[in-house]
């Protein structure tokens, strides 16, 4: 009976630390956009809300979340109004296979292994993906991390 109760306790403890939503982790180096994607009006648009703070249910510069950003940046970009929430925006577009990503592909994120999508992303060119970390804020990463890579549910293309 100790025992079962330990192991249920290591697992609550796993699942809290592994199952924050929109949680990021280990980036060694900011990762640089090509040149090319540097130039694009988007990277432009994206670099803009670099550092700003997370904040769940967040819509503009002073805290946002990930859900928000891709709101945020479609609607500036594309005068487009995607859905507020992740699972919703999820239903759009059509779904893309990852070595054919465009910038402007929204890629959906699983990481609790439940059904609903927990955290999504936009991606900008060159291996280079913006998004709302609860940890960190806005940033830039690697779709191309260990971490990020094996939790992609989805990539969607919703306007190319």
């Amino acid at each position: 009976m100790v025992t079962h109760m330990r192991w249920g306790l290591l697992i609550f403890l796993i699942q809290l630390v592994l199952f924050s939503s929109c949680s990021t982790r280990f980036t060694t180096t900011r990762p640089k956009p090509s040149s090319k994607a540097k130039e694009s009006k988007l990277y432009l648009a994206a670099q803009e809300w670099l550092g700003t703070p997370y904040r769940y249910g967040g819509n503009d510069r002073n805290g946002i979340d990930c859900s928000g950003l891709a709101c945020q940046l479609y609607q500036q970009m594309y005068h487009f109004t995607l859905p507020r929430q992740a699972n919703a925006q999820r239903r759009l577009g059509y779904s893309v296979f990852y070595p054919y990503l465009k910038a402007g592909d929204l890629i959906f994120f699983r990481f609790a292994g439940e059904e609903h999508i927990e955290h999504v992303g936009i991606y900008l060119g060159n291996d280079v993906f913006i998004h709302a970390s609860s940890r960190r804020g806005v940033v830039l990463d690697r779709l191309s991390n260990p971490y990020f890579k094996q939790h992609i549910v989805v990539i969607k293309r919703i306007l190319h």
